[in-house]
């Protein structure tokens, strides 16, 4: 079947139904250690599909993090070693997948015969999948999502609805990062209406950490560091951080967004230690600033002003490596 690439803010509604009506089994997927965007988006779509009457397994690579377990059904999505290896899917829907490793391992049951359909916000990506959507101008796949059904006329119920908002809460940044548009505050608005409560979801989510997640963000922040005449702010995250803390290493997320806290701050990096010689990296940074070209230096990626990568390096070396990249960035001298 040849490919077909719709890099377009309208959804590409008759062409991704007709996919769905022909669909017989489908797996629905989202990237690895999924955050709200990822869940949010494969819930809502998963019972889409349901709705339609079709047979939908759902499957995560990476642990759901704490403050996500509100979501409808969201702890009844399955981890990828306890699906039958076994299991046969005519198609596949990858969510918020900039690239085929993105799936993790998931991915062992696509092959040749498999019709992917990629839908996607990130501006590189290359998934190549057989039905490609992806519009870089959109806010969240939750939001993609929303103009799908609102063009197919499906009717959201309250449960997608909240899935649908928390996935635009999340990869707005609570509607502050520039991928906010009239249209974000639009869509919200309707899921509002429908019967979302706002203030609960971004509670739930913001403001109802566990202890050992405070306990985790207080020892990072501890030992913040600035370099670059104050532009790059640092947090670093050890093994041992997480073992003190009694923490697990899902409660990281949302940290990163604390080095933007700071007045100056033009770009900010939290440096997680995964093993002894790789080390994960989260980027943030304010509007001018291109994180993602950065990310991609390191074989990472994601967006504009938001991205991460692995870098095959032990944790000291690998912020090393990062402080001096962004000296030139800085052109600090």
């Amino acid at each position: 079947m040849n490919k077909q690439i719709f890099n377009q803010a309208n959804p590409p509604a008759e062409e991704l139904k007709a996919i769905i009506d022909n669909a017989v089994n489908l797996l629905v997927v989202s990237h690895i250690d999924p955050d709200g965007d990822a869940l949010g988006s494969q819930l809502a779509f998963a019972q889409y599909l349901k709705d339609c009457g079709k047979s939908v397994t759902l499957v995560r690579h990476g642990d759901i993090p704490e403050k996500y377990h509100f979501l409808p059904e969201v702890l009844d999505i399955p981890h990828f070693d306890t699906l039958p290896n076994n299991s046969t899917f005519d198609t596949v829907i990858a969510l918020e997948c900039p690239e085929f490793k993105r799936i993790g391992q998931a991915s062992c049951w696509i092959n040749d015969e498999t019709t992917v359909v990629n839908i996607d916000h990130h501006r590189d990506n290359v998934l190549e999948a057989v039905y490609n959507w992806v519009n870089i101008k959109a806010s969240s796949v939750g939001e993609m999502i929303f103009e799908y059904f609102e063009a197919i006329n499906y009717v959201v119920e309250l449960p997608v609805a909240i899935c649908l908002y928390t996935a635009i809460l999340t990869d707005t940044g609570r509607f502050r990062y520039n991928v906010t548009s009239q249209r974000t505050h639009e869509i919200a608005g309707e899921l509002v209406a429908i019967g979302v409560v706002s203030q609960e979801v971004c509670d739930t989510i913001y403001f109802n950490n566990m202890p050992t997640t405070v306990s985790l963000l207080g020892k990072v922040l501890h030992d913040i560091e600035f370099y670059h005449n104050g532009k790059l702010c640092v947090l670093t995250l050890t093994k041992e951080m997480y073992e003190k803390a009694g923490a697990q290493s899902s409660e990281s997320d949302g940290i990163v967004d604390y080095t933007l806290y700071s007045k100056g701050v033009e770009v900010g990096l939290l440096v997680k230690e995964f093993t002894d010689s790789k080390t994960k990296v989260s980027m943030r940074s304010r509007d001018a600033i291109n994180v993602s070209a950065i990310a991609n230096k390191f074989n990472g990626g994601g967006h504009y002003n938001a991205s991460g990568c692995l870098i095959e390096k032990p944790l000291s070396e690998s912020k090393a490596l990062l402080i001096e990249t962004f000296k030139e960035v800085f052109n600090d001298g």
